[in-house]
């Protein structure tokens, strides 16, 4: 078979391989492992099973107690298919043309079609099952608070099947010109931090100073998301949110918009015309370009190597550190995960902060303020330690370098913990530092003093340490390598997972511990705790100390042994 050769039999097996390297477990694979994949999906189905409910209750109030019926429904098509576009268009951008086995398949007796093709039937794929569990949940809601019949159902069913091609479609034809960008600026591996940078404290910024102007309107108008203002906005936005409302009034328009037969055809046109018309370009501009532009990609980063650069003998420890610095920052996915969301936290704890400070302080009291401070400057480190509990799976077809160096393991993971330690340091400083900064002055109204800075950061400080240690050995204890294409884990595994739960649980511990003793009267003995805030800091501190140092003996005793016993 030439290269030039279409092949369905080559496309399905292509498919199946993908299919099989993603989600396939040997037969070999140890209890431990399976029981895992079993605990990951009984915790995904248990958080899904509290989105449905939440979704049943908003769908109740937005349609028995307000009447907005063909208005909800435009509204949960608006924000499920623009939800659904940006999930696809990452899909595509990875799976496409970030996936490291594009290199190893062009080596193979396939075409560049045949891999386009097996690939975008995943990304299809992926995307439908996107759309049914975002979308599906709100229609059947819908069905269930308006007593719908049984054809109504199977309308549901048909418009999320038809709401499927307009993401995947805008998907494709974006993610070209992305990659492209992204091509020529690859090996500009700071100034890619650096706009990433910018770009997640810019969305996160629009998005909370957003919320909190609405929250300001409807507080100094005295109105709710019901109000008669409210309902005529809701009104006009399902008027003109094009061509979102087609979808809803296809479901329902005839009851609740009172569409006549030729209104309901016209309907069904503009969305075949839309659709044909973007799958089209999808068709012609991916078709066109996936194969130059993955072939200039593999070019680009193999050309940040071609650099002739002078072999010097550096110390073990600083040699170490470097590669470890290296390896993060010369990867798009490790530094948008660990950098940039290290160097955004402080500017998203202030404003998160802020936004909750002006909920929660004119609700309970300007007592909460500290706590609320420790609470949300821990959740959003808890972020970047979880980056920790990947150390010894991101080396991937490395590790067993790990093994041959003359470097005892535990100078390896030493470094590593040190280079994590300094990062979440640095973030809890800066963090501490803008919230400290504005809440201790006139302008942010003297919530905080300094003492609460000082040991806000002592104990978001021992806690980033303790965490970053907890990660660190469940990676130990059961690292997830990834050893095809060029190793980088692009998915959360179950290590991140079990890292946030943990960092979280503790966040909103000692964030409602210093919150409800800041008020509530307590005392142990002669020592009143309640409204005491030396007292409420000393017990977190020692708590934190003792959970630091058995974190810390937990990751270094017997380190050498543990890490030995590791096999890929």
């Amino acid at each position: 078979m030439t290269k030039s050769d279409f092949s369905m039999q080559s496309v399905r097996t292509l498919f199946k391989l993908d299919l099989k390297s993603r989600y396939g477990i040997s037969p070999d694979a140890g209890k431990l492992k399976k029981f895992a994949q079993f605990g990951n999906i009984l915790f995904f189905v248990l958080v899904y099973a509290v989105l449905v409910v939440g979704i049943y209750y908003l769908s109740n109030v937005f349609v028995t107690r307000s009447g907005l019926r063909i208005e909800f429904l435009v509204i949960i098509a608006t924000f499920t298919i623009a939800l659904a576009t940006i999930i696809s268009t990452s899909t595509v951008i990875k799976n496409l043309y970030q996936n490291g086995d594009n290199e190893m398949l062009l080596r193979f007796p396939v075409s560049g079609k045949e891999i386009l093709v097996a690939k975008s039937i995943y990304c299809y794929l992926h995307n439908l099952v996107t759309c049914l569990l975002t979308m599906l949940p709100f229609y059947i809601s819908f069905g269930v608070v308006t007593h719908a019949s049984v054809g109504d159902y199977f309308a549901y069913i048909g418009i999320v099947l038809l709401s499927t091609f307009l993401p995947f479609f805008i998907a494709n034809i974006i993610a070209v010109p992305v990659m492209k960008v992204m091509n020529l600026v690859k090996n500009q591996f700071l100034l890619v931090l650096i706009f990433t940078i910018i770009v997640v404290c810019a969305v996160f910024v629009f998005y909370l100073v957003s919320l909190s102007n609405v929250l300001k309107y409807l507080k100094n108008s005295n109105q709710t998301i019901f109000s008669a203002d409210m309902i005529a906005r809701y009104k006009h936005f399902a008027q003109n949110a094009y061509p979102f409302n087609w979808y809803a009034e296809i479901i329902n328009g005839r009851k609740y918009a009172g569409l006549s037969g030729g209104q309901y055809a016209l309907r069904f046109l503009y969305m075949f015309l839309i659709n044909g018309a973007l799958g089209v370009g999808a068709y012609f501009v991916t078709t066109r370009e996936y194969y130059k532009t993955i072939l200039y990609g593999i070019e680009t980063q193999k050309a940040s190597f071609k650099k002739k650069i002078k072999d010097v003998r550096r110390p073990v420890w600083y040699a170490l550190f470097r590669r470890e610095f290296y390896l993060i920052l010369r990867s798009f996915n490790y530094s948008f995960q660990y950098f940039a969301m290290a160097c955004a936290a402080p500017v998203m704890v202030f404003f998160c902060n802020r936004l909750a400070a002006s909920m929660g302080t004119e609700s309970v009291g300007a007592s909460i303020m500290p706590g609320l401070t420790l609470m949300v400057i821990v959740i959003f480190v808890t972020i970047i330690v979880s980056f920790a509990s990947t150390c010894i799976s991101r080396e991937g077809n490395c590790f067993y370098h790990t093994k041959i160096i003359p470097v005892s393991y535990t100078n390896q993971i030493l470094v590593k913990f040190l280079l994590y330690s300094m990062t979440g340091t640095l973030s809890v400083a800066l963090s501490c530092a803008v919230s400290g900064g504005y809440y201790t002055s006139e302008a942010g109204g003297h919530l905080l003093t300094p003492l609460d800075v000082g040991a806000i950061f002592g104990i978001a400080e021992m806690l980033v340490l303790s965490l970053t240690c907890l990660s660190m050995i469940a990676d130990i204890k059961s690292p997830t390598f990834n050893v095809s294409g060029d190793g980088e884990l692009v998915a959360a595994n179950k290590n991140v997972a079990l890292a946030l739960i943990v960092g979280i649980v503790t966040a909103i511990a000692y964030g409602l511990f210093t919150m409800l003793f800041s008020f509530f009267p307590f005392s142990i003995g002669s020592l009143v705790i309640g409204g005491n805030m030396r007292a409420i800091y000393l017990i977190l501190s020692v708590i934190t100390l003792l959970l630091l140092a058995g974190s810390l003996a937990g990751l270094f005793v017997n380190l050498n042994k543990r890490y030995q016993k590791i096999v890929p």
